[in-house]
């Protein structure tokens, strides 16, 4: 009898263990991350749906961004459990309550940090996620410094959320690769180029953007028009480093 208890006892912990297994398995499926949205391609609207056009990276210049602020568009499995019949409540809904994210920078620098982030996120539909856009500052300015010479950084990202039955729930890892740079995101148009041979950006000259500018100095590029009153990176083409590294003779 004592061994039947004995062999019992050990069967329930191994079941025990193989439970707790899955429920951490079950954890990183309910609430994944898709991708980073292109609200540059929406007027600066995140749309979370299945067909939202997602960045393969991102691109961050430091001489102009305060940060790299990412759209995530990020999926609940969570199947739903409320009944107004059963008069039982939804408690599938996931809360977002912020962001951990490890950065890897160009020579081997890491440093890891929480991020706020918020989102509401509906149950799942039959076999479809329900989804929403959730924003996170992924890479803060304090950051730059030691993130080593402009080339491509890492951006290792879980979104953190608590259903509203009280779960606590993490997403599976998601590497985001972002190029660093100082100064490739401004352009020069010929337009706006002082026609009397200074080579200086001239503020006042009409030019187009070509694409929307939902953060400054993250992703979309602009006219030096933009800036060059204040900075001399736009206002003078040869002190921008990223095109002209070497100082003219």
């Amino acid at each position: 009898m004592q061994s039947f208890s004995k062999t019992m006892a050990a069967g329930l912990i191994l079941l025990g263990a193989g439970l707790l297994e899955t429920s951490c398995v079950d954890n990183l499926s309910s609430v994944f991350i898709y991708g980073v949205m292109d609200i540059n391609s929406t007027q600066c609207l995140a749309q979370p749906t299945t067909t939202s056009v997602l960045l393969a990276s991102g691109t961050l210049d430091r001489a102009f961004s305060h940060g790299y602020q990412a759209a995530f568009l990020v999926g609940n499995h969570l199947t739903s459990r409320g009944s107004r019949e059963k008069l039982r409540t939804e408690t599938s809904r996931l809360q977002i309550t912020g962001a951990h994210i490890t950065l890897y920078g160009t020579t081997g620098y890491t440093t890891s940090f929480d991020t706020p982030a918020t989102g509401l996120i509906n149950p799942a539909t039959g076999t479809d996620p329900g989804l929403a856009a959730v924003f996170a500052r992924i890479v803060r300015e304090q950051d730059f410094a030691n993130l080593g010479p402009d080339g491509q950084m890492i951006a290792r990202i879980k979104i953190l959320g608590t259903t509203l039955g009280g779960q606590d729930l993490e997403s599976g890892i998601f590497d985001y690769p972002i190029s660093i740079c100082t100064g490739c995101l401004v352009t020069y148009p010929s337009s706006a180029i002082d026609p009397g041979g200074s080579g200086m950006c001239d503020q006042a000259a009409d030019t187009m953007t070509e694409t929307n500018i939902c953060f400054f100095g993250q992703d979309g590029t602009f006219p030096c028009t933009l800036c060059a009153s204040t900075s001399e990176i736009c206002s003078d083409p040869m002190k921008n480093k990223f095109y002209y590294p070497d100082p003219m003779p």
